[in-house]
């Protein structure tokens, strides 16, 4: 799989249609065509890798408290997925690690494909994965507005991508991420005339919660 080729990336899956993060989600964004599905990774009582944004279980199911204090068949029947199903599914994913206890774990399923990348707002956490899996794609996520620091650390982790909030990219940034052999990832976008902007603009993909619809303008 080349990487280079994703557009459209599914944030969550098809969160806009059906629950995030879960494997309906999912499997909707493959059959829309998303060129890449999005995913959030903590860990399990028995450090089983598991699909989750929150580190609560309160806001996506039914139940509450923290993910980590159950085991992983209790937060399946929960519907929250183990990674290792998601990453059977025919589609490249992105994985945000939410939890830095779990980059070892995730490496180890990660190992050895050529389809997957990995994510952290955290410079250590990029640090050790380059550690662990100096073979694997990288990409440096940004919650700064300006994202001028962010992208020199992007690019001194030797990152494949930088993910910066999608009101912060302009023309000249991406020039500059360009220059530095980075990809620009912008998130999250739901507007098909900021898909547009951002496309026209030189950006390499999206992230969106609506991938049919920002499929519909490519």
């Amino acid at each position: 799989m080349n990487l280079d080729q994703v557009r459209i990336i599914a944030h969550r899956g098809n969160s806009a249609v059906l629950p995030e993060n879960t494997m309906a989600a999912f499997r909707s964004a493959v059959v829309v065509g998303a060129h890449m599905v999005e995913l959030d990774v903590r860990l399990s009582r028995e450090g089983t890798p598991v699909v989750i944004h929150d580190e609560d279980l309160a806001r996506t199911t039914t139940a509450s408290g923290p993910v980590r204090a159950l085991h992983v068949d209790q937060l399946r029947k929960l519907g929250i997925p183990a990674l290792e199903e998601v990453l059977a599914l025919p589609v490249p994913v992105a994985i945000e690690i939410k939890a830095e206890e779990a980059i070892p774990a995730v490496v180890e399923l990660a190992h050895g494909r050529d389809d997957v990348l990995l994510s952290s707002f955290e410079l250590e956490a990029l640090e050790f994965l380059r550690h662990l899996a100096p073979e694997l794609p990288l990409a440096f996520l940004s919650r700064d507005a300006g994202c001028d620091i962010v992208l020199e650390r992007a690019i001194e982790a030797g990152a494949y991508a930088f993910n910066p909030p999608a009101s912060s990219v302009t023309p000249s940034l991406i020039e500059r991420a360009h220059a530095a052999g980075l990809r620009i990832m912008p998130y999250t976008v739901n507007d098909p005339a900021d898909a547009r902007r951002l496309f026209e603009a030189g950006a390499d993909a999206i992230f969106t919660d609506a991938p049919a619809s920002m499929l519909a303008i490519l």
